[in-house]
């Protein structure tokens, strides 16, 4: 197999143009990193794989589990220049950016700004875990390698749509609840049967304008603090309105 040993090459290039939102808008693409990650976005969503990166040490040790798929491979000097973080074990993945998507779950969750990618990637891992469909408004961008990092493959497994109005879920029979700490405990509020979540800025909050759209605001209760970080806020609203009897 030849390996890649030139900064020059077009993949190489490729992929440092993907670091940022305009080229993965431009190509359609975007890329996973780290051995773990790419392994679970081959198992769960193989299909929007479109080759994987591998380093010369990488490939020579775990090449065989990717024998199913496309694979580069470069020298190991030249893939410390692709990845974006020192963790990769020197495995990356570029796959295909789905299309955005408008929710069909009983259940999602609507991100007003969230803007740090940490936030972003865990409430969409939560989703997954917990059953929702996603919207992001304005936020950090779902396919940055910080998200995919914190996501890891629920970028793909979480049906996702990009800039959705507000008015267009509640005209498709979403009860609209937004998070706030002025709002009524989350652990009152028992079950419901098709409703979405809006989740905040980390400092603003929801936007008034949301706010004002809502059938219901709901809190976390909580001693001395004056408020939680969003991803965590977010997971405990969602379980607790998803099982709650």
């Amino acid at each position: 197999m030849e390996i890649i040993k030139s900064y020059d090459n077009k993949t190489v290039k490729k992929l440092n143009k993907l670091k940022q939102k305009k080229y993965r808008d431009e190509y359609g693409e975007f890329f996973v990193e780290g051995y773990k990650n790419v392994l679970d976005t081959c198992s769960a969503c193989g299909g929007s794989v479109k080759s994987i990166v591998m380093s010369e040490s990488a490939f020579k040790q775990k090449g065989d589990v990717f024998a199913d798929f496309n694979i580069v491979v470069m020298a190991d000097r030249v893939f410390e220049k692709v990845g974006d973080t020192q963790s990769s074990q020197g495995v990356l993945s570029i796959n295909a950016v789905p299309k955005s998507v408008f929710p069909d779950k009983p259940r999602c969750v609507l991100l007003d700004r969230v803007r740090d990618p940490g936030n972003v990637g865990t409430i969409l891992r939560t989703a997954v875990a917990c059953g929702y469909d996603v919207i992001a408004n304005n936020c950090a961008d779902i396919f940055s390698p910080k998200v995919t990092r914190s996501a890891m493959s629920a970028v793909l497994k979480c049906n996702i749509g990009i800039d959705i109005s507000p008015c267009d879920v509640i005209a498709a029979g979403y009860e609209l609840i937004v998070a706030d700490m002025g709002g009524d405990s989350v652990f009152s509020a028992g079950h419901c049967d098709k409703y979405c979540i809006v989740i905040g800025n980390e400092g603003e909050g929801v936007s008034e304008d949301i706010k004002k759209l809502a059938d219901r605001v709901l809190s976390l209760p909580q001693d001395n603090m004056e408020s939680l970080n969003a991803a965590v806020a977010a997971a405990v609203m969602m379980f607790e309105l998803r099982y709650a009897k």
